[in-house]
């Protein structure tokens, strides 16, 4: 059990790597969204904290999603018209998904078509890069967002800058992810 929650870490950390900026450095608050155990997924509407609210200057709109006990933000977004549940990854260039939900969203692909996308530090990323239709959390919706479906060493799919860079301003405070 330790030795494969280890690989798991040091494949999702890899990845994490890969989705980096090339030279960048990820903002403080990226290293705190390591690649995490995925929680029991859900089919049920977003959380009640990701309501919106009226205090700010975006259409009366904003996203509040509280940090985890394992340290992390999760975010439940609508992908496709299909429910995803995603880890809210500063530091991720793009969206990255797992092999199922990218099938799950209908993406079409077999593992055939993936290649080697990135070199991580526990060797090679394969995947496929792909342009995912439709991203909507909350009041925020994004068009052909470039992503990636991850061949293996994912448990979760990431929500990346491919889609956060399409939202007004992102803040952590404490314990909590604003998006505006």
């Amino acid at each position: 059990m330790f030795g494969r929650a280890l690989i798991l870490t040091v494949a999702a950390g890899a990845l994490i790597g890969w989705l980096l900026p090339a030279g960048g450095n990820p903002a403080p608050e990226a290293a705190q969204a390591e690649a995490a155990a995925r929680p029991g997924r859900s089919a049920a509407a977003p959380p009640a904290s990701m309501a919106p609210s009226s205090q700010d200057g975006y259409g009366g709109h904003e996203i509040v999603i509280e940090r985890k006990a394992d340290g992390h933000f999760y975010a439940d977004a609508m992908v496709n018209g299909q429910l995803v549940r995603f880890l809210v990854d500063t530091g991720a260039t793009k969206v990255a998904l797992t092999s199922k939900d990218a099938r799950h969203i209908g993406l079409q692909f077999s593992p055939g078509e993936f290649d080697v996308v990135a070199k991580g530090a526990s060797g090679d990323v394969r995947g496929k890069l792909v342009t995912i239709d439709r991203i909507a959390l909350g009041h925020v919706e994004a068009t052909r967002v470039p992503g990636a479906i991850i061949d293996d060493g994912l448990d979760i799919s990431l929500l990346g800058q491919s889609f956060l860079s399409r939202i007004g301003s992102v803040r952590i405070v404490d314990d909590r992810m604003t998006l505006r």
